[in-house]
């Protein structure tokens, strides 16, 4: 068995993120989970269980969410909340499928942020190819968290030099420069520009010359407006939200919704149908109706040429709120490649 420490996943992943890696490899693994997961949605992911701890003092949230799918059999466990100073801790149980043997377990820090960027990229590149050129120049991201930072880091790795600056707004500026000065360390030759939320007349120019925006805020109120938005049809939009996960949260401005899409039947990319519209803001307060979801399956399995997933303005728009077999999917596959020298092996259990 293989303990994986937060620092290990992320050496391996950096040592792993190129442009082939990401489309050839991690890509692939996680829509195959994806797709075990469509076969028999309430078989693979049962219920998940949810309580506050029983420790009178302590207001931390307690979440266990199992997966047993045929290729990937295991558990997430993680726990939060007001009375956590460290913010939503927890980890990944890998387990032999036929055997149920324990092989790895992984903290879940680094592995759901990029888990989650990772599934933002597989509506992403389907929607704008990684060799397009005729894009706007700018990735917008609203947020600051570890989710925020590999949305930034795998958009670039994909799209490289046709990306010459990436926008941060956030509600705190100091935040947003600091994320942008980690991530300059890594991208050096890009300009990064941060932004909180009450300077609106100095970033929406940059959102307008955005292709790529990324809503990753648990907001309760809309941060993407819909005159930031670019409605030239000619250039491609992708807007993709992982911020809100209950609903009464919210990222995107309802009015744009529904005039974009609700009212012009314009089908939005979801993860999963069920869970979307149990968890997510966006769609529950907009009234979204099951037959106007396609999830990531379905988007690699339609031909392009009777796809609906794009707006008269050629905006596209992905929600997603996250499964435990996206989290199993690649820690198996990060279990298995990663070399003994970056985790603690213990041979009984």
């Amino acid at each position: 068995m293989k303990v994986i420490s937060d620092d290990a996943v992320e050496r391996y992943l950096w040592s792993n993120l190129t442009k082939t890696q990401i489309l050839e490899k991690f890509q692939p693994a996680l829509l195959n989970g994806l797709k075990d997961y469509n076969e028999d949605p309430d078989k693979i992911i049962p219920p998940r269980i949810s309580q506050l701890s029983n420790n009178p003092n302590s207001s931390v949230t307690h979440l266990y969410m199992p997966c047993i799918s045929p290729n990937e059999v295991g558990i997430k466990v993680i726990s939060g909340g007001p009375s956590s100073k460290l913010g939503f801790q927890g980890c990944v149980l890998i387990l032999d499928e036929f055997t149920g043997v324990l092989e790895a377990v992984i903290n879940a820090k680094t592995l759901t942020a990029f888990r989650t960027a990772l599934a933002s990229t597989l509506g992403l590149v389907k929607v704008i190819h990684p060799d397009n050129k005729d894009i706007l120049k700018e990735i917008t991201v609203f947020g600051v968290g570890l989710q925020s930072y590999w949305h930034i880091a795998l958009s670039l790795k994909i799209y490289g030099e046709s990306i010459l600056q990436v926008n941060i707004i956030n509600r705190s500026i100091e935040n947003a420069q600091n994320l942008a000065d980690k991530l300059k360390d890594v991208f050096p030759f890009t300009a990064f520009n941060s932004f909180s939320f009450d300077q609106e007349d100095a970033y929406v120019g940059h959102i307008q010359n955005s292709s790529i925006i990324f809503g990753c805020t648990p907001s309760t109120v809309p941060v993407i407006k819909s005159h930031y938005i670019n409605k030239d049809p000619k250039y491609p939009k992708f807007i993709s939200l992982i911020g809100s996960y209950k609903a009464n949260m919210i990222e995107l401005e309802l009015d744009f919704i529904n005039s974009e899409f609700k009212s012009t039947g314009t089908s939005i990319i979801v993860d999963s149908k069920d869970h979307t519209l149990l968890e997510s803001g966006e769609l529950i307060q907009g009234g979204i109706e099951r037959d106007q979801l396609v999830d990531l399956v379905e988007l690699y399995e339609t031909n392009d040429s009777t796809s609906n997933y794009v707006s008269p303005h050629n905006i596209t728009f992905q929600k997603l709120v996250g499964l435990s077999i996206m989290d199993l999917s690649m820690g198996k596959l990060i279990s298995k490649d990663i070399t003994s020298d970056k985790a603690v092996v213990i041979d009984d259990f």
